[in-house]
């Protein structure tokens, strides 16, 4: 009886967060929940009707920047003929590769950032005895702690991770929340202008358990349609940490439905489920250092652990709602005049972070 007064609640709140989103423009981070069931259930038809109907008074398939915008990865910006070829490029795989686009001057002062500062660390646990290889869904940590920079050939721990607020500070990180080229490709693969999230820049190690496996197949939910854009700092390959990408997972479709059917119950998919459905699909995305990956993450996926080496990378969200999404607005200090122009005239775009005086 609980469960039922639970779940009647929840789809309750669903109705009234959509109601108050269309209304106010109001994130309802509580209908996170049913919009995941409905995601599996409808194998992702819901989130696209939802979508269109929540989004449909701000339709922008055309772009207008309403500030002096410069780019840090295409002098051409908003008008270089790449924005459409990547927009394309999304629409059937779901995830692209752009050659290294970064300038160099960029990524040496984001690798100088994430050697040199304060870095939260972490440590992954040993797996259990009888700990089943892909079905994890989360993997347990055995240690949390902090370092003072980063020596690459000396990893004493899993992962270091940039502090947000650090991270926030840094001039290239808030010009490419704010890049036209990036934001042209989103606005055109998305149809509206995207709403910008949560940043993050850390070092995969291969300081891991023996035996451990990287968390399984999955598909990332807080949003109703969005890209991820990667950036891997560090060249990658296919024995360091990278990204697999499932091509096509991203639209409905009959080769992977037997698969979305299954997160209805659980939000994990093992190596062997994946193989046995789809395994002329699954992609390993690796990519010089400065390269940009762009990937529709409703898409099944995963991350691969080292099995030799390391990677730096960077991640931030390029969001087409605001709807469900589940984050709080990160305070940003010091703000670039580019970014503090963009977050001006696109309010609704920048609602995820606040300027703290």
């Amino acid at each position: 009886m609980n469960a039922l007064r639970e779940t009647a609640s929840k789809i309750g709140g669903f109705g009234t967060g959509i109601w108050q989103y269309w209304r106010r423009g109001t994130p309802a981070p509580n209908s996170n929940f049913v919009v995941q069931k409905l995601y599996a259930y409808t194998d992702g038809r819901s989130n696209d009707f939802l979508f269109r109907l929540l989004e449909s008074k701000r339709r922008e398939a055309d772009v207008k920047f309403d500030w002096a915008a410069s780019s840090v990865v295409s002098e051409a910006g908003a008008s270089d003929p790449g924005v459409e070829q990547a927009a394309r490029a999304l629409k059937e795989d779901g995830v692209v590769v752009l050659p290294p686009r970064l300038r160099p001057e960029v990524v040496q002062n984001l690798v100088e950032l994430a050697s040199s500062c304060s870095l939260d660390t972490m440590t992954y646990a040993p797996p259990a005895a009888d700990h089943v290889a892909g079905t994890n869904s989360t993997i347990e940590r055995a240690e949390k702690g902090t370092s003072i920079g980063f020596d690459p050939s000396h990893p004493r721990y899993s992962s270091y991770t940039v502090p947000r607020n650090v991270l926030l500070e840094n001039i290239y990180m808030q010009r490419l929340l704010c890049d036209p080229y990036l934001l042209a490709i989103a606005t055109r693969y998305l149809g509206v202008f995207p709403v910008v999230t949560k940043p993050d820049l850390w070092w995969d190690t291969d300081f891991v358990p023996p035996g451990l496996r990287p968390r399984p197949f999955h598909t990332d939910s807080g949003c109703l349609r969005w890209i991820k854009v990667g950036i891997p700092l560090t060249d990658t390959t296919l024995e360091t940490p990278h990204f697999v990408y499932v091509k096509g997972s991203h639209n409905p479709n009959k080769a992977t439905r037997a698969l979305t059917k299954r997160l209805a119950n659980r939000m994990n998919l093992s190596d062997k489920e994946v193989r046995d459905v789809c395994a002329d699909k699954i992609v390993h995305v690796t990519a010089p250092a400065g390269s940009i990956i762009l990937a529709d993450t409703r898409g099944i996926h995963k991350g691969e652990i080292s099995e030799r080496g390391h990677r730096l990378v960077l991640y931030f969200g390029l969001e087409g709602s605001a709807f469900n999404n589940i984050d709080n607005p990160l305070p940003l200090g010091e703000v670039d005049g580019e970014l503090a122009r963009a977050m001006s005239a696109r309010p609704f775009s920048y609602q995820f972070f606040r300027v703290v005086h």
